[in-house]
């Protein structure tokens, strides 16, 4: 049987498999799947995975490097920033102790104030790192919450350097009276230049106490004797946390006080012809139970030998006058004292800080007047370092204005040295 050429025609017997005219192939060819490896598939598909997650990775630290960061602490928080990490503590001490809570005792006819202060150090050697940082912030701003319709607000005063404490320190004031209510929450808000927003906060509870104020008309107290004796009761049979308040009347005490069991505030007064509470023998105030407490608008007056007045607490001095001893005010014990608008005159020392405590309180010794002493201020052993400010005082006639074996800091503007 024959059949036709497909390409040029010619006559071909049945089963030829090319034409020998045209010379080409009458038989159709049938492509050959080429066998493929099974595990080349897979294979693409979880390269494709990997290459989806890498740039899904790479997306997320694109974001996080570009979105600031919001830190939110109570009393302190570790910030890295450019291969540092600082340490940022809140306090209302003048110790960078980091103190996220806080209650103080409030009488209802007082009037407060108290700061809230920012330390910030390295963390790793501890150093002041203040001024390091505060070239990173682009702001720092701080606001209190406190209960509403508040019947004595709270005022809280824009950050301050405070430089006698800390390079870096930055001093947010709180004003309130006894009549204030807490708790109050104070919210400091750093805002880095890098977009960064640092929270963080503290509290400060106010806790009413009891006044006990006992006045010359209401209690024996015009002999050394019946003074002691009260003070004695007082200490005995008063409960803390009552704050009692002697208003001790214009008279000469021919003797000396001792008060040794817990603080009681001392207030002095004048009569019309200018005589003042008056002490002719030493006063030794080294109560066991401790707190911020006054002495003021009293007279010390000796002999030529003892001490005047010995302070082995927490005590703010104010207006009083030192003559005639062979040390006019001993601050000694473990603790601080500071005299505000105090007179030394005619002592072997006129002022002596002997401490040999850590704890400091206020360093503002302003106001003061040293005349014709052996030694103005003696400066033994003061606690910590800190600037001890000496503005508006007077040294005149002393053999000797100030003697410092501490080197301790002083500041010396607008004093007088005559």
């Amino acid at each position: 049987m024959k059949h036709d050429c497909p390409h040029c025609g010619a006559s071909l017997w049945s089963g030829a498999s090319f034409c020998p005219y045209c010379a080409r192939s009458i038989r159709p060819r049938q492509e050959v799947d080429v066998p493929v490896r099974r595990w080349v598939g897979p294979l693409k598909r979880a390269l494709r995975l990997l290459i989806l997650a890498a740039l899904a990775a790479a997306a997320v630290l694109l974001y996080d490097a570009a979105t600031p960061d919001v830190y939110n602490a109570s009393g302190e928080l570790i910030y890295h920033l450019n291969g540092q990490d600082y340490r940022l503590l809140l306090t209302f001490r003048n110790l960078p102790t980091p103190e996220a809570e806080r209650t103080m005792p409030v009488e209802a006819d007082g009037f407060y104030e108290r700061a809230s202060k920012l330390f910030i150090f390295h963390q790793d050697s501890g150093t002041d790192a203040g001024q390091m940082f505060y070239q990173h912030t682009q702001s720092v701003q701080v606001r209190v919450f406190q209960p509403p319709d508040n019947p004595s607000p709270v005022i809280c005063q824009p950050p301050i350097r405070g430089e006698e404490l800390s390079e870096g320190l930055l001093v947010s004031s709180l004003e309130f009276t006894g009549q204030s209510r807490g708790p109050v929450e104070m919210e400091w808000t750093i805002t880095m230049k890098n977009g960064d927003t640092i929270f963080l906060w503290q509290t400060l509870n106010l806790q009413p106490v009891d006044s006990l104020h006992c006045y010359p008309e209401d209690y024996d107290m015009d002999t050394i004797e019946d003074l002691q004796a009260l003070v004695d009761r007082l200490q005995k049979e008063v409960p803390l946390p009552t704050v009692i308040h002697l208003h001790l009347p214009p008279v000469q005490y021919q003797g000396g006080l001792t008060i040794d069991r817990r603080a009681i505030q001392l207030s002095g007064s004048a009569d019309e012809q200018g005589r003042r509470t008056t002490f002719l023998g030493p006063v030794v105030l080294s109560p066991e139970q401790n707190s911020l407490t006054s002495i003021q608008n009293i007279d010390f007056q000796g002999n030529g030998s003892g001490t005047g007045l010995t302070i082995e607490a927490d005590y703010r001095v104010k207006d009083c006058r030192f003559t005639g001893w062979d040390v006019g005010m001993l601050i000694g014990g473990e603790n601080w004292a500071d005299p505000i608008d105090c007179w030394f005159e005619d002592n072997g020392v006129g002022l002596r800080f002997d401490s040999a405590g850590t704890y400091f309180n206020y360093t503002d010794f302003t106001g003061n007047t040293f005349v014709n002493n052996g030694i103005g201020m003696d400066l033994v052993r003061v606690p910590s370092n800190h600037t001890i400010r000496l503005a508006q005082s007077r040294f005149s006639g002393n053999e000797e204005d100030i003697l410092n074996a501490t080197d301790n800091i002083l500041s010396t503007v607008h004093v007088i040295f005559e």
